[in-house]
């Protein structure tokens, strides 16, 4: 490692999310994936850089990987260089994100003050339940509607790999989410969906919103594949965990529009992921589905970095 890009100044932090693909429960967990050892390589980052705090993000499988030994070795090799940490599992949904996205947070200090750290849910499964940390009662869970009403019904532009197409809008923003979303924007930017064939096309109009590939008549349903392929988004249901294979209709998850008939676009998936209209997104449509995916959502990102903020001094 170099210091070349840090030039003697003290790294205050250090965030990240190590690949997670062969700790992930969708699709095939693999022990001997390369990307594996990208989570260890952070912890030398952090041994290396001293930072006063670290946050390391990665999906859920982790804690169950290799029965478990994968996390005890993450908090060994934590603890081995002097750092308090704690381990979360943290739901996007109880932090503004209309998503059931569950991820690992470690979270970590020099000091003692991460035993400190509280992040404060602002959302409910069930509005007006309350709890003694809050101390007050929450709404419920935003749901896929209260992202995407106030463009449910534009069609969007197909398989390009220009990033400056543009649209307007063409309704008011319906709920304060959406205004969130459409704060710092006038216009509609990356609305960019696949191009599906009639067949894949045919198969995903027999499909009801909430249900997927294993709903379907025997003629349509595929001899191979996941179990949970194919999923369509419910509108008055918060999204499933929104992946970086979010801009394909077969991949295993909840990728199908509620109610066009075609895979979510590059936009509608970052507003379920809390991405603002104004944020943009590069390269191919495989790369921009990916960033959207892979990413942290912004509001998530926000109730953690706060929290630190607090105990941070």
């Amino acid at each position: 490692m170099e210091d070349t890009y840090v030039n003697g100044k003290e790294v205050e932090g250090i965030i990240g999310g190590p690949p997670c693909i062969g700790f992930s429960s969708v699709g095939n967990r693999r022990q001997d994936d390369p990307h594996n050892m990208l989570v260890f390589f952070f912890i030398k980052w952090v041994e290396y850089f001293k930072p006063a705090f670290f946050v390391m993000e990665n999906v859920k499988g982790i804690l169950t990987m290799c029965k478990g030994q994968v996390a005890k070795k993450i908090k060994k090799m934590y603890t081995d260089i002097g750092y308090n940490f704690k381990m979360l599992v943290l739901l996007a949904a109880e932090y503004g994100v209309p998503q059931l996205r569950e991820r690992v947070f470690f979270i970590g200090t020099k000091d003692n003050s991460v035993q400190y750290i509280r992040i404060k849910k602002t959302r409910r499964k069930e509005a007006n339940q309350k709890t003694l940390l809050e101390g007050v009662s929450l709404p419920s869970f935003l749901k896929v509607k209260d992202a995407l009403s106030d463009i449910l019904d534009i069609t969007p532009f197909i398989k390009n790999k220009r990033n400056d197409l543009i649209m307007d809008y063409n309704k008011p923003p319906k709920t304060q989410y959406q205004k969130y979303l459409r704060k710092n924007s006038d216009k509609l930017y990356e609305h960019v969906a696949p191009n599906h064939s009639g067949g894949v096309i045919d198969r995903i109009d027999h499909i009801e919103q909430g249900r997927n590939h294993a709903s379907l008549p025997k003629e349509y349903q595929l001899k191979g594949g996941y179990p949970n392929m194919y999923g369509r988004l419910h509108l008055n249901k918060p999204a499933d965990t929104i992946t970086g294979n979010c801009g394909c209709a077969s991949a295993p998850g909840r990728f199908i529009h509620p109610t066009q008939n075609r895979a979510i676009s590059i936009r509608e998936a970052a507003r379920l992921q809390s991405f603002p209209d104004e944020y943009r997104f590069f390269g191919s449509m495989k790369d921009r589905y990916k960033q959207v995916g892979n990413a942290v959502p912004p509001l998530m990102a926000t109730a953690i970095a706060k929290a630190i903020k607090e105990v941070i001094k």
